[in-house]
């Protein structure tokens, strides 16, 4: 016992150091960088299944707030809702980011443990099953859903969990012990459950292991008419809780077409080379590879078992100990469906087994690799059970064993580049007017959708518009509120085509189609009030801070005053509240001070057409006119007699410059030089500015010249006037 103990915490302690080393970089960089494109989606997911619980008439499976107003069926969607009570306990005291690195950790240390435990189990010699928990610990495949935050296929403890309950089930049914049989079964009922939670391909993963195995003891088991019922009750346990506590009735009313794609485009693991080395990228899904390591030991360990006497399993719980051949024969399966759709030799092309399988699941089943992590499971126990009987005959392990298996854990951890780790990119910005929204609750509040552009949209097939643009779905967790940009696993995929090209609002949004002005207008008009739609946020930084694009998005909502409220701004966040919000508009500026735009700083609510992107110049920011064939400011001024001061420069050569309030001209022939920055002074009289409070300021410019066709620069924009600060004073 005390030996038992002994080494049981030793391999605790060796796998949690080893999924120290394998995950250090996410563990360091914890809450500013995040493991891979998915991240949102997960941390996202256990989110909603607390927003669905917490809220009244919401149900976890369906939900329109992502791809509002779209209703989605979650049933196929990887909500990886197992590891949600981790999240739950752990997420109020230290925040999602940190609550999904501990559940990363713990995934990780659990896939090498558990093998481990299993191949104790099986008699492997415990330095031994050590290497083989290792082997599927730091499995270049493994480590890919850990640096991608793969929460629902990182979960390889599943399998060897599933053998153990299985395996007691066996040993209390041969012992007489029947009701304790029967709560083994219950808790492998609720494992099958926890497999389903987890994500659906687990349960035929953890077929390809349980079915043999299972079969394995019924033909060997003396209480084989006992473990039958006992095996029917596991299964129907966990199927009557993913039936009433899980996705299966969700699934079964699961309608629309999914874009899967042909079998041979599927990636699976080139031969041979894919099992004798290791991607240069191997955290980029389609670029699978194992390492030499699992394919080097099973060739040896194949070369040392011809030289064994076949095995006589012990007396004890005969039943259930296999034997090499029996787990060399599991590994098969796996091995040639991770091959993918066809097998390449020279100039032979041979099918492959993978395209069955690829049918029979309609094609949802995407990537054969996904398969390897179940081959090397039981190429270890192979050769733990090998080398286990090789080396039988001696009580303790001569200098030359140990450093064998020294030398065996030195080579999987140089054959799989042990301490090469995967990149990791910046999380999101935590942007404090997310929070003002999320802070809006009750009533009106819950049902305003946010629209966050540019618009971006994609499931497990296909990422449809900027992948960058469907991560910030993960801002719905802190607003809590609805919204169009987001990832669903399996999504039908007809109305996601219209959101990325055939809807003109969406479209251009998007960034995929020109601004149709009166059809978007008639669009944004009909789903601000109707959706409705209390927020559009603006990522600048995505949409390019230099692009026209975002000129464009600025100067056609500051155009739109009917629609929408006079934005702020935050970093790259550009925020429009919309006149459906209940708490309306806030004014640009106090009618009784004087204004002043400083053009290239404070001016992004002012902007319209014809600006080209801010840049500094020294300490001085501006922006040049000439993106189109006049330049305009928004502005409210009061009805009295106001004077506007602007200090401009031209570019290249001197040019004549006309100013107009609204369509009537208020100085012209204004003569702009290149030299030095110029003031102006112009008068604006109350009954030229009116009853009205928004006006339109326009420059109108003779010329244009661009910088690259005078050989100024490489700079191919058309650049007329700059313009540094504008004021309006206007005295009571």
């Amino acid at each position: 016992m005390r030996r038992r103990f002994w080494l049981n915490g030793s391999a605790l302690i060796f796998f949690a150091g080893l999924a120290i080393l394998i995950l250090y970089p996410i563990m360091i960089w914890n809450g500013s960088r995040v493991a891979g494109f998915d991240f949102f989606n997960y941390n996202w997911n256990f989110w909603w299944i607390r927003h669905a619980f917490s809220t009244p008439g919401l149900s976890v499976y369906q939900s329109d707030f992502v791809f509002f107003p779209i209703m989605n069926n979650f049933g196929y969607h990887a909500l990886t809702a197992f590891w949600y009570p981790v999240w739950a306990v752990l997420e109020p005291l230290f925040g999602t980011l940190s609550a999904v690195t501990v559940i990363i950790f713990i995934g990780c240390f659990l896939n090498g443990y558990l093998l481990y435990v299993w191949m104790r189990s099986e008699g492997v010699r415990p330095a031994l099953a050590l290497i083989g928990g290792a082997a599927l610990q730091t499995l270049p495949i493994s480590r890919y859903f850990y640096y991608n935050t793969h929460l629902n296929l990182m979960d390889w403890f599943w399998l060897p969990a599933m053998l153990l309950l299985w395996k007691a089930i066996v040993v209390s049914a041969e012992a007489r012990r029947y009701f304790t049989a029967l709560v083994w079964a219950l808790i492998m009922g609720v494992g099958i459950w926890g497999l389903g939670l987890t994500d659906l391909q687990f349960p035929i993963f953890a077929a390809f292991v349980v079915i043999p195995y299972g079969l394995w003891t019924l033909w060997r088991s003396p209480a084989r008419f006992a473990l039958i019922p006992l095996g029917i009750a596991a299964v129907g346990i966990g199927g009557s809780l993913l039936w009433f506590a899980g996705p299966l009735p969700h699934m079964l009313r699961f309608t629309g077409a999914l874009v899967p794609g042909p079998a041979e485009e599927r990636p699976g693991i080139p031969f041979p080379l894919g099992y004798l080395s290791m991607n240069a990228q191997w955290w980029e899904w389609s670029q699978p590879s194992t390492g030499a390591f699992v394919t080097v030991i099973l060739l040896i360990s194949l070369a040392a078992w011809r030289l064994i006497k076949p095995l006589h399993a012990p007396a004890h719980h005969k039943s259930v100990r296999t034997t090499p051949l029996f787990w060399l024969i599991v590994a098969l399966p796996p091995f040639l469906l991770s091959l993918g759709a066809d097998l390449h030799i020279g100039e032979l092309v041979i099918p492959m087994p993978y395209r069955l399988m690829h049918a029979q699941t309609n094609g949802m089943f995407r990537m054969p690799w996904r398969l390897a992590p179940i081959f090397v499971i039981g190429a270890m126990v192979f050769a733990g059970q090998v080398w286990t009987l090789r080396l039988s005959k001696q009580k303790q392990l001569p200098a030359r064993q140990i450093a064998a298996l020294t030398a065996a854990f030195l080579f999987l951890a140089v054959s799989v580049r042990l301490f090469e780790t995967a990149p990791l990119q910046e999380a999101l910005p935590d942007y404090q007017s997310y929070h003002e929204i999320g802070a809006e609750r009750g009533g009106d509040y819950d049902r305003q959708m946010i629209l966050q552009v540019p618009i971006a949209v994609g499931t497990g097939e296909v990422l449809l518009g900027d992948w960058r643009a469907i991560q910030l779905q993960y801002y719905g967790m802190i607003t809590e509120k609805r919204g169009l940009n987001g990832f669903v696993s399996r999504a039908p995929i007809d109305p996601l085509w219209e959101i990325y090209t055939l809807d003109p609002l969406w479209a251009w949004l998007g960034g995929r189609a020109p601004l149709d002005r009166d059809r978007v207008t008639e669009l944004l008009r009909r789903r601000i009030f109707d959706y409705p739609i209390g927020y559009i946020v603006i990522h600048g930084d995505l949409v390019g801070s230099t692009s026209p694009a975002l000129s464009e998005l600025i100067a056609y909502l500051n155009s739109q005053h009917d629609l929408v409220c006079p934005p702020t701004s935050e970093g790259d966040l550009i925020v429009y509240r919309t006149r459906w919000h209940p708490d309306g508009c806030t004014p640009l500026q106090s009618s009784d001070q004087a204004l002043q735009i400083d053009i290239g700083g404070n001016d992004i609510a002012y902007l319209g057409a014809g600006w080209h992107w801010r840049e500094s110049i020294f300490a001085t920011t501006v922006r040049w006119m000439g993106a189109a064939s006049e330049a305009e400011l928004f502005v409210d001024l009061p009805p009295r007699d106001c004077e506007m001061r602007f200090n401009a420069q031209s570019f290249w050569e001197a040019r004549t410059l006309t100013v107009m309030l609204d369509d009537t001209v208020i100085s012209e022939s204004l003569t702009v030089l290149t030299d030095l920055m110029q003031s102006f002074v112009l008068h604006l009289n109350a009954d030229v500015i009116g009853d009205s409070l928004r006006h339109r300021i326009r420059f109108a410019y003779d010329s244009v010249i661009v910088p690259a066709e005078v050989g100024q620069s490489a700079d191919q924009r058309a650049l007329s006037v700059m313009i540094d600060t504008i004021d309006f004073d206007c005295p009571p």
